[in-house]
């Protein structure tokens, strides 16, 4: 269920954007500024659930149940991976926002929220005919947004940034959705593992001052093939592949630009993977001219 922490994350994305042209203005007083972000917390977390529990949640709730044994076992652990990165993103999208609340603990209030997040759509979850409570998926997410914490509080690991990419290569997925007699929605691609990646990048230049490589991190990273839907049963096949390439430093290349709604957009850009060419070194050795 990652994908609803990116649904969240974008709808945030898109209020933040907005506000920091026409609504953000440094000039407030503090308490207002706060207000702005509680109720920004409130308006975009509210219209993201009702927009989930009619497209996702709309089943008639069961009582409160765990998810199966198989959920350690789904995917690889891939699932497990994305709600990392969704904790982890959304406690960056918090803290950016109270900091400029200017509010006295604002990473404590990003991981605050962020949790609070999670455990509000796993605990719906626990009322799902389909899926049930995770115990699992909430402590990857929670993970995710102590790493994040720790990152910012420690300034140790400002070198490393986790990343995602997307990209339609297989149908595998949506195929065997076609044989369960399902209708696959687009915002399902959340669920489509086969055709996503999970990058961890490393700021060469920040680790070992590496002057020419200004402009590129060192990205590391880690998807599935699509030999787990091989059949319609199938929930713990597959194999998991692992890719290293150079990543674009967004931040550094337009660094020098003045205008701030382009820099928000780098920001959060920045955050997704760009295609680059790509070596796939595990399980096999295969290399993509440009890899999305």
């Amino acid at each position: 269920m990652n994908y609803i922490y990116l649904i969240f994350a974008l709808n945030l994305i898109s209020y933040s954007l907005s506000a920091s042209v026409f609504l953000f203005n440094n000039d407030l007083e503090k308490n207002k500024k706060e207000s702005v972000v509680n109720s920004s917390f409130f308006l975009v977390g509210g219209a993201t659930y009702l927009y989930l529990d009619h497209v996702w949640w709309s089943e008639n709730n069961n009582e409160f149940s765990f998810s199966s044994n198989n959920d350690f076992i789904y995917a690889k652990n891939l699932d497990k991976v994305g709600h990392f990165y969704g904790g982890y993103f959304t406690n960056e999208l918090f803290n950016n926002a109270f900091l400029w609340a200017d509010s006295e603990k604002p990473l404590k209030l990003a991981l605050r929220n962020s949790i609070i997040i999670q455990s509000i759509i796993e605990l719906k979850d626990a009322y799902s005919p389909n899926y049930g409570f995770s115990t699992y998926d909430l402590i990857s997410g929670a993970a995710g947004s102590y790493f994040h914490y720790i990152k910012k509080k420690s300034n140790k690991l400002n070198y490393i940034e986790i990343k995602f990419s997307y990209f339609k290569r297989s149908n595998k997925y949506w195929q065997l959705q076609e044989e369960r007699g399902k209708l696959a929605s687009s915002y399902e691609f959340f669920n489509d593992y086969v055709n996503q990646t999970y990058w961890l990048t490393i700021s060469l230049n920040k680790l070992l001052d590496f002057e020419f490589l200004k402009n590129f991190n060192l990205a590391i990273g880690t998807g599935l093939d699509d030999s787990q839907f091989l059949n319609n049963s199938s929930i713990d096949g597959g194999l998991r592949e692992y890719y290293v390439t150079l990543d674009y430093n967004l931040k550094h290349i337009f660094r020098k630009s003045n205008n701030k709604f382009v820099k928000n957009i780098i920001y959060y850009v920045d955050y997704f993977k760009l295609p680059s060419p790509t070596i796939r070194f595990a399980p096999s050795y295969k290399l993509h001219v440009f890899y999305f």
